[in-house]
């Protein structure tokens, strides 16, 4: 088998894990839209980052995380509704990505790719890249399961057992924002949402428990990731958008065993 296709591969399945992590917590939360809209948020990043001759990856990284961060504090501190705070941050952000890509003398990269996601073009460093990620997640899962769990559950019973879960929910939008930008160039910026709620949905048909759903997430999105990207290379399909038709028709197959579901 050719190396790209390998590394192809790899980074489908790292990339779905990556996302299926925070799924369940994201679906539990409510902030799905929070998820849809920093992965748009990306693309003033990534212009921003085109301006400045900075990494795109990176670039892209620290804008959202900013975003995220400004998002909640302003919910927080002046007691906006979150829905509408997100509203403007996306169309503020798309408005600045437009006018920095327009104003850029050096358009030269593919736009294309970022939209839509191009799992072939991953390199060999984003795979490590992602790994990393990845071995991140788990950690941060592991040593702040107690304050994630209320924090998905029940915020205000976490304040009763006085919880400090202030820096948990940071580090959370910080993971949060870098498993959104680091599957870009897998999932594209219009699918990475879909890949961050599907196994999450699929995981709540199969299972109450979070740890359960957990790992039901991942395993619905490794399976989904190599499925579909034999499918996208059996038919000559685009990956990404392969690999969210899978999850959907095990969305729709998980319905069947949601009466089971412990």
């Amino acid at each position: 088998m050719p190396l790209f296709l390998i590394t192809a591969i790899l980074g489908s399945v790292l990339s779905g894990i990556s996302l299926a992590i925070f799924a369940p917590y994201v679906t539990l939360r409510r902030i799905s839209y929070m998820g849809e809209a920093l992965s748009h948020m990306a693309f003033a990043g990534i212009a921003m980052a085109l301006i400045f001759g900075l990494n795109l990856t990176l670039g892209a990284w620290i804008f959202v995380s900013i975003v995220a961060l400004g998002i909640a504090w302003m919910a927080k501190k002046h007691k906006l509704q979150e829905a509408n705070t997100i509203t403007i941050f996306l169309s503020l952000s798309m408005a600045i990505g437009i006018i920095l890509i327009s104003l850029s003398q050096n358009y030269s990269f593919d736009l294309a790719s970022y939209l839509f996601g191009n799992v072939l073009l991953i390199a060999p460093s984003e795979i490590w890249a992602l790994a990393v990620l990845n071995v991140i997640n788990i950690l941060f899962i592991c040593f702040f399961y107690k304050e994630l769990f209320y924090m998905s559950y029940n915020a205000e019973m976490a304040k009763v057992f006085r919880i400090r879960t202030e820096m948990v929910d940071k580090i959370f939008y910080l993971l949060l924002a870098a498993n959104i930008v680091f599957n870009l160039k897998s999932a594209g910026i219009i699918l990475v949402t879909a890949q961050l709620i599907l196994p999450a949905v699929i995981a709540f048909n199969l299972s109450r428990r979070l740890h359960h759903a957990i790992l039901i997430s991942i395993f619905a999105a490794v399976l989904s990731a190599l499925a579909g990207f034999a499918l996208s290379f059996a038919l000559n399909l685009p990956t990404g958008a392969s690999i969210v038709v899978v999850q959907a028709l095990i969305y729709a197959l998980s319905f069947a065993f949601r009466g089971n579901r412990q």
